[in-house]
């Protein structure tokens, strides 16, 4: 039987990033729906026409290989400013270029903040400039308080780590 493959992305570099302590989370909680890897976009540089010309730098081949090789994509988001951070639009920036590695991969994003609203902006916003990329669209999951939920760099609060078991359970499934 076929291997589920999530590959997940930080839209974070701080080594304690919540949202990175999230998505480790989520390898642990969804490990019977699926094998999540870890892809890190530190050396993907900032999305520019100029070097795409001349050929594809070797971080964003790497990074539409693993998407392209998985079943669905995860991508784990702090919310700046009521949208996307630098490091999470540019991921996406890359992939909506050719040769486009995501093309009818289903995607979808948690995101994880110190607020109430659990990043509803951030998840608002993805979803709207995800309907014009030829993705499968998957509600996005927010995280909030995380303050309360994160201890010592890991997600310890049980109820949130079953909602989040929950969440790459019924994606798994989506990708299926």
């Amino acid at each position: 039987m076929h291997t589920l493959k999530i590959t997940a992305i930080v839209g974070s570099l701080r080594s304690e990033s919540v949202n990175g302590a999230v998505a480790r989370a989520a390898i642990e909680v969804g490990s019977s729906h699926a094998e999540i890897e870890l892809f890190s976009v530190a050396d993907v540089p900032l999305y520019n026409g100029d070097i795409e010309q001349v050929a594809l730098p070797a971080a964003v081949q790497a990074l539409h290989d693993s998407v392209g090789a998985a079943d669905g994509v995860l991508l784990f988001s702090p919310e700046y400013n009521g949208s996307f951070p630098a490091v999470t639009k540019n991921a996406i920036d890359w992939l909506s270029r050719p040769p486009r590695g995501w093309e009818g991969t289903p995607i979808s994003m948690v995101v994880t903040t110190p607020g109430v609203r659990a990043g509803a902006s951030l998840r608002t916003h993805f979803e709207a400039i995800m309907a014009f990329q030829p993705v499968r669209l998957f509600p996005s999951l927010g995280i909030g308080t995380c303050g309360e939920k994160i201890t010592d760099g890991e997600l310890s609060d049980a109820v949130a780590r079953a909602e989040l078991g929950n969440f790459v359970a019924s994606f798994a499934d989506f990708c299926r």
